[in-house]
């Protein structure tokens, strides 16, 4: 599991996605990512865009923060969290998301 969340986090960082939460609440279950400041995010596109290619992102839990999840764990290998990225990158550049997000 650490494994994958590592290939998460490097690979949401390449993307320009910043997570919700420090490196002190630092763990490899699952993360959260706060939507990108781009005009053209949106989450209920993007969720759907991502499940029509299989694969799902979770809704955050947080109150008064625009944020989703990603879990890490579970029958979840290295090479499916290189599938995500690719998949959220060209989810991003299908919702005209400027890559890498700032």
């Amino acid at each position: 599991y650490k494994e994958n969340r590592r290939i998460l986090q490097e690979g949401m960082k390449k993307l320009g996605f910043e997570e919700f939460l420090g490196p002190e609440h630092d763990g490899y279950i699952i993360t959260s990512y706060k939507y990108p400041k781009d005009k053209n995010f949106n989450f209920k596109t993007f969720y759907s865009k991502l499940n029509e290619k299989g694969l799902v992102i979770y809704p955050g839990k947080v109150l008064n923060a625009d944020c989703f999840r990603i879990g890490t764990i579970g029958n979840l290998f290295p090479e499916d969290f290189h599938e995500l990225l690719a998949a959220i990158e060209e989810v991003c550049k299908e919702m005209n998301i400027m890559l890498p997000i700032t």
